[in-house]
């Protein structure tokens, strides 16, 4: 999976001259890469500096309890859903761990198949091929330290699209269960703890273990690699690249393994789920007091929530949205600062891809009375989430314009928020900070409409006579917990980027998130 280093022009620091490196089948290791000198192509010193964060969610013996921790954690919660219907089980209780992994048919239970971990393969393969082939406009995105701006293929909507019509295909002619994800969700999630975790490993080894490997690559940044062993685990959770990339000898634009990873097999196969469980409720799929699975022949629309097609529709619509507007992915923090370690690779394709389908069309499916008659709930549900997703999308645009105007070369005397000349913060660092409009409230009032549109979620996900929605105010208590966190992750990183001009910016926009509060 290693690149092959092949010719590059792209400069290493923003007053390094261009240079052209001669392709070469492979990098041989140099003769003095032990004692940590290495050089690029053409005998320049590779200079490193460990500028990542260390000791981030408990350094190695806090990386290591969350790696335990998270899988189980979700295991419990789709045990919730399947053995108890949306009640919570006791944690400790042996005989629900056992039947979880033995008891429960196969795919259903928590153990591995073969067809899962097939299934997942098909799928990533099916993903990288259309991110791969399908012709796409070609964007840059933001400078990275070392000067460079990367790009990346906009082909996110076709494969979107794609993405629906091939198992529908499928489906219609017979080769796929429409409950696929229903009936094998167990073994799903089992193998995306398998992949995510094997593909954490190889990340370590070969661009960690093995940095050397890849300086001439134009994704190379000065923090790359392993640079203590004493901090593996850590490592090992977080990341020890930014934009790994692979495939530099013969695509165009290299294929970018982490906005790849966060942006296609996941977020897609988490909508696409959620219309296999609403396939599930359509055909009326249980147990069997025998333990067996059973689903009708013929389906009817009246087992069908119209809690569980709003929330379908939502998710559906957050996704749709994300890959029609995917050149504004490339200025968020996922892709600017995180690393791609196990912490990314578990969270899109062990936790969001499973957890985000289950924790409410899962639950619906699972429930042992039909949703149809929680009207109320469902009102007051879907007006919260239309509420909260337009604040997110009109706030998150509204900076994006204003970085991209900047990026264009627009004349700031000339730009209006609301009206208003926009009011800002010029960094000496060269970043602008702004302070006007909805950014004037709060310096992340973006995240209420995200922490907002879930709690609508789980309100319809619940109704009288109907059990209390224990697994959906779950994943709100995560999303909260994440947001709130990855809050402050952010803020300390800006606050030693700018140094006196974080100071600047709190001190005219107060609010961390809501206004008067917090």
């Amino acid at each position: 999976f290693g690149s092959s280093h092949l010719g590059s022009s792209a400069p290493h620091g923003e007053d390094a001259p261009a240079r052209r490196i001669p392709p070469i089948a492979r990098l041989e290791r140099p003769s003095n890469a032990a004692m940590g000198e290495v050089r690029f192509k053409n005998g320049e010193l590779v200079k490193r500096a460990q500028t990542r964060p260390i000791g981030e969610f408990g350094g190695n013996f806090g990386t290591a309890f969350w790696t335990f921790f998270i899988p189980t954690a979700i295991w419990y919660f789709y045990g919730c859903c399947v053995l108890k219907n949306g009640n919570l089980a006791i944690p400790w209780d042996t005989q629900f761990w056992y039947d979880l992994y033995f008891t429960l048919p196969e795919g259903i239970a928590i153990r591995p198949t073969a067809k899962s971990l097939i299934a997942i393969a098909v799928w990533v393969v099916f993903q990288a091929a259309l991110e791969i082939l399908i012709p796409a406009k070609i964007v840059e995105g933001v400078t990275l330290k070392n000067g460079n701006k990367l790009k990346y293929p906009m082909n996110g909507l076709a494969a979107f699209i794609l993405s629906h019509v091939v198992p529908y295909a499928l489906c219609w002619f017979g080769y796929l269960s429409p409950y696929f994800i229903w009936s094998n969700m167990g073994a799903l999630l089992t193998g995306g703890v398998i992949v995510s975790t094997a593909m954490a490993t190889w990340l370590y080894i070969d661009f960690g273990l093995l940095w050397w490997r890849h300086v001439d690559d134009p994704e190379f940044e000065e923090d790359w690699g392993v640079f203590n062993y004493s901090e593996c685990i850590n490592d090992w959770w977080l990341g020890v690249a930014r934009n790994p990339r692979l495939f530099h000898s013969f695509l165009t634009v290299p294929f970018d393994l982490k906005r790849f990873w966060n942006a296609r097999p996941g977020l897609t196969l988490w909508v696409v789920g959620n219309q296999s469980y609403i396939a599930a409720m359509y055909f009326g799929c249980h147990l069997t007091a025998a333990g067996q699975p059973e689903c009708a022949e013929t389906g009817d629309w009246s087992r069908v929530s119209m809690a569980a097609c709003m929330v379908a529709f939502a998710h559906w619509y957050y996704i749709f949205d994300y890959n029609w507007n995917e050149p504004a992915y490339l200025t968020t923090t996922d892709i600017r600062h995180d690393l791609f370690g196990w912490m990314l690779t578990y969270g899109d394709f062990g936790f969001l891809v499973w957890y985000y389908c289950f924790a409410f069309c899962g639950h619906i499916a699972w429930l042992e009375k039909p949703l149809t008659d929680n009207y109320v709930n469902f009102a007051v549900g879907t007006t919260i989430y239309v509420l909260a997703m337009y604040l997110f999308r009109v706030t998150n645009i509204q900076k994006h314009n204003f970085r991209t105007y900047i990026a264009n070369g627009g004349d700031l005397s000339q730009y209006k928020v609301w009206g208003k000349p926009v009011e800002y913060i010029h960094t000496e660092e060269g970043s602008y900070l702004l302070t006007s409009g909805w950014w004037s409230f709060a310096r992340h009032f973006n995240y209420i409409g995200d922490l907002t549109m879930c709690l609508g979620w789980a309100i319809s996900c619940t109704g009288p006579g109907h059990v209390f929605p224990w697994v959906p105010l779950s994943y709100c208590v995560y999303f909260w917990l994440m947001d709130i966190h990855r809050m402050f992750r952010d803020e300390n990183r800006c606050r030693m980027k700018y140094k006196a001009d974080w100071v600047k910016y709190e001190t005219i926009v107060p609010w961390r998130i809501f206004p008067n509060v917090f």
